[in-house]
């Protein structure tokens, strides 16, 4: 083969590796798209059928929707099960085998029966403040430059006011588990929505933006909290939500105003994020790395941007943070490098066995011990 041959070779060989990585990187930017950037307003799935009933115990069969290596059936601690026109809560598990669960049950609105395809789910709680706990509530609305937005208002008697940002697809009933807790402490709660949520405005993008759009919301949540009596806030922010928590402390002028932050699996490196997504899926990191590139091209992702940890060193206020060694979505080392980065601010709960915003889940009397020792300390 002349010299002039073999170059023109290499030089082919050389093209056509470009050309591969090129597509495989739009491949994986798209995945990038679907999986977090594009907006969840999908019904519940039927991921379980009830296979038997008895006194205070169901048992629940997986089926073809179930997610039979990770799914929530068979993670211990207090979840719900929801079905049409009906709810109940399952506690403990009695026994678990391969393809089925028993779980202690507490009925709270309908009758399950067997055959039934029912969802759990880990907000554990249904309805609204009132619903869940028997706690008064009001319905109130929060404008801001974007829009106007639905939250539930429940009045205390001290003038700290603790808002609620709930995580991606998610509700405000994400908020349920722990609005007991809040209570108990005579606090102010103001539970929120944001851009993007079922029945509020919509971005222009139709994307999530994890925290770099929507901590619009939560300043007008807060000028809000201050123009009806607070003298100072408490932001609580789950994964996405998290996220939009500390954007706000770093772009708001209303900053100054939150005197404390509670953070569950919080959305803290979107970029690590993505690189734990990759390593889930075995991706070589330079294939991750090459999607992420193709991301920033095409969807505008700015990851600097999002690396709330990386920031730190700005804070102010106390943050409380729960994470488990299960969560799947977003890897508890973000929370060990946030925690690290400001030992002085930062108290880590970690929680074994917990997933994602499960922490609650999986030890309730712990997790809101631990809120209330936090929030007591404080004042």
């Amino acid at each position: 083969m002349t010299r002039k041959r073999m170059s023109r070779t290499v030089g082919a060989l050389v093209l056509v590796a470009f050309l591969a990585l090129g597509a495989t990187g739009w491949y994986y930017a798209g995945e990038i798209k679907i999986g977090a950037l594009e907006l969840e307003r999908d019904p519940y799935v039927a991921d379980l059928t009830v296979a038997a009933l008895s006194a205070g115990q169901v048992t629940l069969a997986v089926n073809d929707q179930t997610d039979v290596t990770y799914g929530r059936w068979k993670s211990d601690g207090v979840y719900g099960i929801e079905w049409d026109g009906g709810y109940a809560q399952t506690g403990a598990i009695i026994e678990l085998s391969a393809d089925q669960v028993t779980r202690e049950l507490t009925p709270v609105r309908g009758q399950l029966a067997v055959g039934m395809a029912v969802h759990m789910e880990e907000f554990a709680f249904d309805g609204d403040p009132s619903q869940a706990h028997g706690i008064p509530f009001e319905d109130v609305t929060i404008t801001s430059d974007f829009g106007d937005f639905d939250a539930w208002l429940v009045d205390g008697d001290d003038a700290t006011w603790v808002i609620y940002t709930h995580g991606k697809g998610a509700s405000r009933e994400e908020s349920l588990r722990t609005l007991q807790a809040v209570d108990r402490l005579g606090l102010t709660s103001l539970v929120i929505t944001y851009r993007n949520d079922v029945g509020a405005p919509e971005s222009d993008s139709g994307f999530y933006d994890y925290g770099l759009s929507e901590w619009v919301e939560l300043e007008a949540a807060v000028q809000y909290a201050v123009d009806h009596g607070a003298e100072d806030v408490v932001l609580v922010g789950y994964s996405m939500g998290a996220g939009i928590s500390m954007n706000f402390l770093y772009q708001s002028d209303l900053a100054d105003k939150v005197a404390a932050v509670i953070l569950e699996s919080p959305m803290l490196d979107f970029s690590d994020t993505i690189n734990f997504g990759g390593e889930r899926r075995g991706l070589p990191e330079f294939l991750t790395m090459t999607g992420k590139f193709v991301g920033e091209l095409r969807f505008s992702i700015d990851w600097e941007a999002l690396d709330y940890v990386g920031r730190a060193d700005e804070l102010e206020a106390p943050v409380l943070v729960f994470h488990g060694d299960e969560d799947r979505l977003i890897h508890r080392r973000s929370s060990e490098r946030f925690a690290a980065a400001r030992p002085d601010l930062v108290t880590y709960e970690f929680f074994p066995g917990a997933g994602h915003v499960r922490s609650w889940n999986n030890d309730g009397a712990r997790y809101e011990a631990a809120v209330e020792d936090f929030l007591e300390d404080l004042y």
